[in-house]
């Protein structure tokens, strides 16, 4: 069955993601970042311009922006009004239900205000465009002192757009500028009930689930209500931010005609040099053809390995026998990168 247009109802039954005020690089560090979960950050970048700007009017913030612009070209999704703002494939799952438009990101602006007073607008969307490449000093005067310096600030715009239910490789910090968000989370363990689509076609890069939050088909997607009984939610406004650990599945809907949000992605390298989304590909390439039996036997391996369910696999090894099971230096990540490549390489 379907639950209709269940959207805000269900919003309302949803866990609230938990909140933080007055948030300084310590607290954020040594208590939001440990506990491995979505916190809103209220009030966050309150103090911003470019909030107050967006505070007086969108076209008081356009104009603010285009003083950092250099007119780079960027890439903008217009998609007709008939989808409802929903950024997604089109029916038969040969394409997406939007085109892209190259064009400066100053004309993206213009697109989305030429629109604000229509019934039924096309959804547009133009984002991750690093400030520090097309707006250089817009991070000078907007600035977030809890991520490194050399974490880049990219800047998104848009009027009522959805971006269904994924996740990101990278940690992050969404800072809204203007207008309002929705943010609902799924914890990593909920993958098997999210219907997710393919790993390789997307509409924005990482894989997507099938299931359509404002009007779940339970019919179809059945155990996409357990995954709801697991979700939160994050209600944000102008100056407020969100942290989103990597690997939580999050869908964001813009709830306003005019939205304007900057964000940060950065990964933590301590948690390994290489790419895990590649090993997950070379896994489906190189195992699950195999037959039940040797998927189990393979499994162990990892579960001993990799995930290291048995403790550490080479403690009886002294540390200059151990290989590639050693610590992870620079030196050791070069090797096997250069032992994978030749292991790719060969027919």
């Amino acid at each position: 069955m379907s639950l209709g247009n269940a959207g805000p109802g269900m919003q309302h039954s949803l866990a609230k993601t938990a909140e933080w005020r007055d948030v300084n690089i310590a607290t954020f560090r040594n208590e939001i970042v440990p506990r491995d979960r979505p916190a809103i950050l209220r009030g966050l970048v309150k103090d911003w311009p470019a909030v107050r700007e967006g505070s007086q009017s969108p076209q008081a913030l356009c104009n603010y922006i285009s003083t950092f612009d250099l007119g780079h070209p960027v890439q903008t999704a217009v998609g007709p009004p008939a989808i409802k703002g929903r950024l997604f494939y089109r029916d038969d799952m040969r394409g997406f239900n939007y085109e892209r438009v190259v064009e400066p990101f100053h004309t993206s602006l213009e697109r989305i205000l030429a629109h604000m007073d229509d019934a039924d607008p096309p959804a547009i969307y133009a984002g991750a465009i690093s400030t520090a490449d097309g707006f250089p000093g817009f991070s000078r005067e907007n600035n977030l002192e809890l991520v490194d310096k050399s974490v880049v600030a990219r800047i998104w715009a848009g009027n009522a757009v959805t971006a269904p239910t994924h996740y990101d490789m990278s940690d992050n910090i969404a800072c809204v500028v203007s207008g309002h968000r929705r943010f609902t989370f799924f914890p990593p363990e909920q993958l098997p009930n999210l219907y997710v689509g393919p790993l390789d076609f997307t509409p924005a890069g990482q894989p997507t689930s099938m299931v359509k939050l404002a009007e779940p088909d339970l019919q179809r997607y059945p155990r996409f209500a357990q995954a709801l009984a697991a979700a939160e939610t994050a209600e944000l406004e102008p100056g407020d931010a969100v942290f989103t650990p990597n690997l939580w599945w999050h869908n964001v809907e813009s709830l306003d005609p005019f939205n304007i949000l900057v964000n940060y992605w950065w990964y933590d390298s301590q948690r390994g040099p290489g790419s895990p989304f590649a090993a997950l590909i070379y896994g489906i390439y190189s195992i699950n053809q195999l037959s039940a039996k040797r998927r189990e036997a393979w499994r162990k391996i990892f579960d001993h390995y990799v995930f290291q369910t048995n403790g550490e696999p080479a403690a009886h090894l002294a540390p200059e026998h151990r290989g590639m099971l050693g610590n992870m230096t620079s030196q050791l990540a070069s090797y096997i990168k250069e032992w994978l490549l030749k292991t790719l390489q060969r027919p």
